[in-house]
C-alpha cells in the first residue's frame, strides 16, 4: 500500500472515476477557518491541521482529499483582533451544499468533512 496521499486536484477527470470506485465513493473535505489565535500561532493554523490529517487519513486509506475549505464560520471570534476571515452561518451551509452537489456529480456517495 502507498503511504503517499490521493490530492483531488492532481486527479485527471478520466481517473476520478475509477478512484472513487477504489474507495467506496467517498472523498475527504478538510474543513479549517482563518482566525486569529493569539500573537503565538498564524491564522491558517486550523486549516493547516485539517488538511494534515486528511492527507494522513488518504495516504492510510486511499480515500481522495479535497482542497481544503479555509473559511469556517468564525462568529464567535472578535474583530478586535486583525486576521480573522469568517462565513455566515447560511454562507457556509450553501457552499458545502453546492460543493456536495458537484461532488455527487462527480460520484462521489460518502463524504467526510
Amino acid at each position: 500500500m502507498s503511504n503517499k496521499p490521493v490530492i483531488w486536484e492532481e486527479l485527471t477527470w478520466p481517473e476520478i472515476p475509477a478512484v472513487l470506485r477504489s474507495c467506496g465513493s467517498a472523498v475527504l473535505f478538510p474543513i479549517g477557518a482563518t482566525e486569529q489565535h493569539g500573537p503565538h500561532l498564524g491564522t491558517g493554523v486550523d486549516t493547516a491541521i485539517a488538511r494534515a490529517v486528511c492527507r494522513e487519513v488518504s495516504a492510510r486509506t486511499r480515500v481522495p482529499v479535497l482542497p481544503p475549505l479555509a473559511y469556517g464560520c468564525s462568529l464567535g471570534h472578535s474583530q478586535r483582533w486583525p486576521g480573522t476571515l469568517s462565513l455566515s452561518p447560511r454562507t457556509l451551509i450553501a457552499v458545502l451544499s453546492e460543493t456536495g452537489d458537484w461532488l455527487h456529480a462527480s460520484g462521489v456517495r460518502r463524504l467526510f468533512l
